[in-house]
C-alpha cells in the first residue's frame, strides 16, 4: 500500500488509567473474545498494512509489555504526567527517528526501535472494534492527497460525549472542540472525530510545540492542532465514514460487554460466509483464535476458545465447551462436551 517515500507508523495511546473499569488490570489490556483490546487494535493497523507501531504507555509499563511479547517488534514510549492528548502524542515522539519532542512531554523511550517514519497514524487503544478496510481507505487517501493533516471523521446519530468535527461552507476543518468546551449549537453537530489522526511527522510535531492548556481541563488537547494548522493556511482533510460503530471506544465494563457482542456478531457472519451453520447462532460464544471448516454445524449455546481448530463436516452439539482442541474432519461431538487442551 505503501511506497518507500510514504514509511508510516502508528502511535498507539494506551496510558489512560481507565478507573471506571474498577479494575488492577490497564484498561486497554481487558479482554474481548479471547484478545485484550490493544491487541485487536494491533492486529488491525497489521491488517491495514500498517507494521510500525508505537505503543504510548503509562505506569503500567511491564504489564502491557508483558502482555503484547507475542505480538511482534513493538515500540514503547512512556507518558509519566498524562496531560492530555496532545501531551501522550508528543511523547509518542520519544520513539520516533529524528523527531523531537515539545518540551512538555514527559516521558521516554522504554524499549524496541526508534521508528523511521514520514506519515503517522494516531488511534487509542481502547478501540477494538475499528475495521481495517477502513483504516486502509483513509490512509491512502491521505497519501494520495498528500495531505499534511487529516482526521477520520464519523457521521454520527448520537454524538454526545465526542469531539465534534467544525466545518465551514466549503467543508474546510475549523476546529475539533470536545464536548466539555463545546457551546450549544457545536453540540448539536453529528460529524464527530473517530480518534483517529493521520500526519507527516515532522508537521505535526511543529504544531504540538505550539499548544497550550488554556481548556477545561488544562490539558494538551491533540485536537487543537487542526485550528493551529487551519491558521497557517493548511485546513486538514476530513474523511468521513458512516460505520461510527467500529470506533466507540470502551470506559466502563458495559461498554466492553457491547463491543464483545458486535466483535463476535462479525466472527460468526465472517464464519457462516466461510460455510459454518449455527443454531441460534447468538447463543455461541467464539474467540478469534478459533478456526471452524465448511460444512460443520454448531449447536447452540457452544463456547470455542483458544486456539480450538473445528475440521470439516463435523458436528458441535449444544452446551460444549472446547478450549485450545483439535477436532478432525467429520467428527460429532456430543451435547454437553467440556475438553479443555
Amino acid at each position: 500500500m505503501h511506497s518507500q517515500n510514504d514509511t508510516i507508523a502508528a502511535v498507539v495511546l494506551a496510558a489512560g488509567k481507565g478507573t471506571r473499569m474498577k479494575s488492577e488490570l490497564s484498561k486497554v489490556l481487558h479482554p474481548l473474545c479471547g484478545l485484550s483490546m490493544v491487541g485487536h487494535v494491533i492486529n488491525t493497523l497489521t491488517a491495514a498494512g500498517i507494521n510500525d507501531k508505537c505503543i504510548v504507555v503509562g505506569g503500567d509499563v511491564d504489564q502491557l509489555q508483558s502482555a503484547l511479547r507475542d505480538f511482534g517488534p513493538l515500540t514503547f514510549t512512556l507518558q509519566k504526567d498524562r496531560l492530555g492528548t496532545g501531551e501522550a502524542v508528543a511523547c509518542g515522539g520519544f520513539g520516533l527517528e529524528g523527531i523531537v519532542p515539545p518540551s512538555f512531554a514527559s516521558g521516554s523511550l522504554l524499549a524496541g526501535p526508534k521508528l523511521n517514519a514520514k506519515h503517522i497514524l494516531i488511534c487509542a487503544g481502547d478501540t477494538p472494534a475499528m475495521d481495517p478496510d477502513v483504516i486502509k481507505a483513509f490512509v491512502t487517501t491521505c497519501l494520495g492527497k498528500k495531505a499534511k493533516l487529516a482526521v477520520l471523521g464519523m457521521a454520527h446519530p448520537e454524538p454526545k460525549g465526542y469531539g465534534r468535527l467544525i466545518t465551514n461552507d466549503a467543508d474546510q476543518l475549523l476546529k475539533i472542540v470536545e464536548e466539555k468546551d463545546a457551546s450549544d449549537a457545536e453540540r448539536k453537530v453529528g460529524l464527530c472525530n473517530s480518534g483517529v489522526i493521520f500526519a507527516e511527522a515532522h508537521y505535526l510535531f511543529s504544531l504540538l510545540g505550539e499548544l497550550t492548556q488554556a481548556n477545561a481541563q488544562r490539558e494538551y488537547y491533540l485536537t487543537d492542532c487542526f485550528a493551529l494548522s487551519l491558521a497557517k493556511g493548511l485546513p486538514a482533510l476530513v474523511w468521513t465514514t458512516t460505520d461510527y460503530a467500529s470506533f466507540d471506544g470502551v470506559n466502563d465494563r458495559m461498554q466492553l460487554a457491547r463491543l464483545e457482542e458486535r466483535v463476535l456478531q462479525k466472527l460468526r457472519s465472517k464464519m457462516m460466509s466461510e460455510g459454518v451453520s449455527f443454531t441460534m447462532a447468538s447463543s455461541t460464544y467464539i474467540e478469534v483464535g478459533v478456526q471452524i471448516g465448511a460444512d460443520t454445524w454448531i449447536g447452540p449455546h457452544a463456547s470455542l476458545s483458544g486456539l480450538t481448530k473445528i475440521g470439516r463436516n463435523c458436528e458441535i452439539g449444544s452446551h460444549v465447551d472446547l478450549k485450545n482442541v483439535i477436532i478432525p474432519d467429520g467428527t460429532k461431538v456430543p451435547a454437553g462436551t467440556i475438553r479443555n487442551g
